[in-house]
């Protein structure tokens, strides 16, 4: 009984965090390179349900414990075309590289612009990675004047002002969520330059997020989480019960 109870509160457990990994995909469906999270939990839940996408025998994986630790999907987004010079969108498996006090961040999103010193810097004003350091648009040249070459290289008023560093991670499911849509490497874990990556200039890359199947996954999930709180309780009616005949 008390087995039974144990695995009932960890579905019920793992079932809340994949609530919240839904609805934080949910809040960043617009959020340019946002990358899906996903539960381990919710792999399980395809598998047992042999690729089926809704649920209709509950009773089929209220069965044993599941664990649901958080997974990103860096599977690619679409490309949106913006035509602003400064929006950079990456076709491959690299990353934009912001740098801050504590390390340098790991990105999808290139939405940049320029700080007062004219350098090109993320949303959130951190530095963009050069390979030889910060890059910066001279003085009077309009970001219109700037050309950005699919492998990186960056142009102002026909003058070469730098390159981007963009890199990529052997296995970037090491990679851990670090806000603002951004990634950290974990110590020990160093990339490597991005040679199978081209960047587009005026061009974002939307999320990856499918609003459809997120909404069918919160559906699946409602009905598992009724079908488990059914199970607690009649855990516990048999419980009573047996209390009752214990102290009869």
């Amino acid at each position: 009984m008390q087995g039974a109870m144990e695995t009932t509160s960890s579905s019920l457990e793992a079932l809340g965090r994949e609530y919240q990994a839904i609805a934080h995909n949910l809040a960043n469906a617009n959020t340019v390179g946002y990358k899906r999270r996903q539960s381990s939990f919710a792999l399980v839940l395809a598998e047992r349900l042999g690729g089926a996408s809704v649920v209709t025998d509950v009773s089929r994986l209220t069965g044993g414990s599941v664990q649901g630790s958080l997974q990103v999907d860096f599977a690619e987004g679409r490309m949106v075309r913006t035509s602003r010079p400064l929006d950079l969108a990456l076709h491959g498996r690299g990353f934009f590289v912001v740098e801050t006090p504590q390390g340098p961040l790991y990105t999808r999103n290139g939405v940049f612009r320029t700080n007062a010193q004219g350098q090109l810097v993320d949303a959130s004003g951190r530095t963009v990675a050069g390979e030889g350091g910060p890059i910066t648009i001279p003085t009077g040249v309009s970001s219109r004047s700037v050309n950005v070459a699919t492998d990186g290289s960056i142009s102002a008023g026909g003058n070469s002002i730098g390159k981007l560093r963009v890199v990529e991670f052997e296995d970037p499911t090491l990679l851990v969520p670090a806000g603002r849509n951004c990634f950290r490497a974990p110590a020990g874990t160093q990339p490597n330059p991005a040679a199978g990556t081209t960047v587009h200039q005026g061009f974002q890359e939307a999320s990856n997020v499918n609003v459809v199947e997120e909404l069918v996954g919160l559906i699946t999930i409602g009905r598992l989480y009724e079908a488990n709180l059914k199970a607690v309780t009649s855990q516990d009616e048999r419980l009573k019960s047996l209390l009752q005949v214990a102290l009869s």
